[in-house]
């Protein structure tokens, strides 16, 4: 009896040994990195651009989360805004600023993919 319950305790050491190393190497290995990519539209009558502009400077200087890039998106935004944008834009290099009449042409641009339609 004592040599069935030696053989079951090595039996069930090997088998967790697997299963720890699997968690945490096989997972690394599986896991592909995904493009994302945050929109904030700049519209002509956002009076809180600023601070969101710099809530994303924030949030994409920490590297603490998954976004890669910041797409400012201008919908009929004024000049002093697309100059703030672009101000921003010198400062973080991961954001882009555009039109949206632009959109169709820059999005596979940012996401490394091609258009075949």
């Amino acid at each position: 009896m004592d040599i069935a319950v030696i053989i079951s305790a090595v039996v069930m050491t090997v088998i967790a040994g697997i299963e720890f190393a699997c968690l945490f190497c096989c997972s690394k290995v599986r896991m592909r990195t995904v493009p994302v990519i945050a929109v904030l539209p700049v519209l002509p009558d956002d009076i809180e651009l600023r601070q969101k502009l710099e809530y994303m400077e924030n949030v994409l200087t920490r590297k603490a989360h998954e976004i890669n890039g910041l797409l400012l998106i201008s919908i009929n935004a004024d000049s002093d805004q697309i100059t703030l944008c672009r101000e921003f834009c010198k400062a973080v290099p991961s954001a882009e600023l555009t039109e949206i009449s632009d959109l169709e042409k820059n999005l596979p641009e940012m996401f490394a993919f091609h258009n075949e339609i």
